[in-house]
């Protein structure tokens, strides 16, 4: 098992015996120093428990190194140890303290960096988070008037619709008229066609009267087959219509509905985005002081353009 391997190990029975944050950082400090002789920093404190915000680590390191040198103090002053033990160690602690207090600034100085960035960033991503959110809230206030607008279409087609076909209903009733009448005028045809006692002038008139009907009979039935074939591609082509509108609604529909998934996804996003930013003590931690800061540079930016 390697030193990394051990490491990773100490530290995982660590976490539940030390579920506060800042007393895991410590012990963790504890154990790279003094097992492993490792100089804890606080970059390499955070990549070994991923725990707290990017300050969390720097505090517990600095509470370390403080602790650390009230301990040595204490036993360097101890009246048992002799003088030239005592000031070697204390010079020797010195020293060590000095390079502990640079690693530390250094690692602030790095956690300040990221944090300001981090701030920067989400505050970016926020103000474009918005900007999404308004234009899809736009597109969809505009894919609901449209969808309203084409439910009224929809609604005047049926109406068309059912007027059309009320009309094609009457036609129908007429044709059916016409054709009884010419059945009736045939069988009248063949009634004078068997009465051969009549006279010759009343039997060409009937005769001349019978073709006339005949003619009239065949005018109206191409008349009523020309209406009603108009009349039956009238009705297929507002049906055409009407699917045509339905299947834009139910389009427009999914589209909205998209829409509005989007829109959801992007409040959750810009929620969360403005936790981050609020997360930390104002006091307590450096993170939202820097937020603060990179806010009030961002808006100034924003007035000089």
């Amino acid at each position: 098992m390697t030193d990394e391997t051990r490491l990773q190990a100490d530290i995982e029975a660590l976490r539940p015996r030390f579920p506060d944050t800042q007393d895991l950082y410590r012990e963790v400090c504890t154990v790279l120093f003094f097992r492993y002789g490792i100089t804890p920093t606080a970059n390499k404190l955070y990549q070994l428990v991923r725990k707290g915000s990017m300050s969390a680590p720097a505090e517990a390191l600095a509470r370390f190194w403080e602790n650390l040198r009230e301990k040595s103090r204490v036993r360097i002053e101890h009246p048992d140890i002799p003088e030239a033990l005592r000031d070697a160690a204390g010079e020797l602690t010195a020293r060590l303290w000095q390079q502990a207090r640079a690693l530390a600034d250094e690692a602030c100085t790095v956690v300040r960096l990221e944090a300001q960035q981090r701030v920067e960033e989400a505050t970016q991503a926020a103000a474009q988070a918005m900007q999404r959110e308004a234009l899809i809230s736009q597109e969809l206030a505009s894919a609901q008037t449209n969808s309203a607008t084409l439910i009224e279409q929809v609604r005047t087609l049926e109406q068309r619709l059912a007027h059309d076909e009320g009309l094609r209903k009457g036609l129908e009733q007429q044709i059916d008229q016409l054709t009884s009448q010419g059945e009736q005028l045939a069988a009248v045809v063949e009634t004078a066609r068997e009465s051969e006692q009549r006279a010759a002038d009343e039997h060409r008139r009937l005769l001349l009267e019978v073709d006339r009907e005949r003619g009239n009979a065949a005018r109206v039935q191409k008349e009523l087959e020309a209406v009603k074939s108009a009349t039956d591609k009238a009705a297929k082509a507002q049906v055409d219509k009407l699917t045509q509108a339905l299947q834009q609604i139910d389009q427009l529909r999914q589209h909205g509905a998209e829409l509005e998934l989007a829109q959801a996804s992007l409040r959750a996003e810009r929620d969360h985005l403005q936790k981050l930013i609020g997360s930390d003590d104002g006091e307590r931690h450096p993170l939202t002081r820097l937020r603060s800061s990179g806010v009030a540079k961002v808006s100034a930016r924003r007035r000089v353009r």
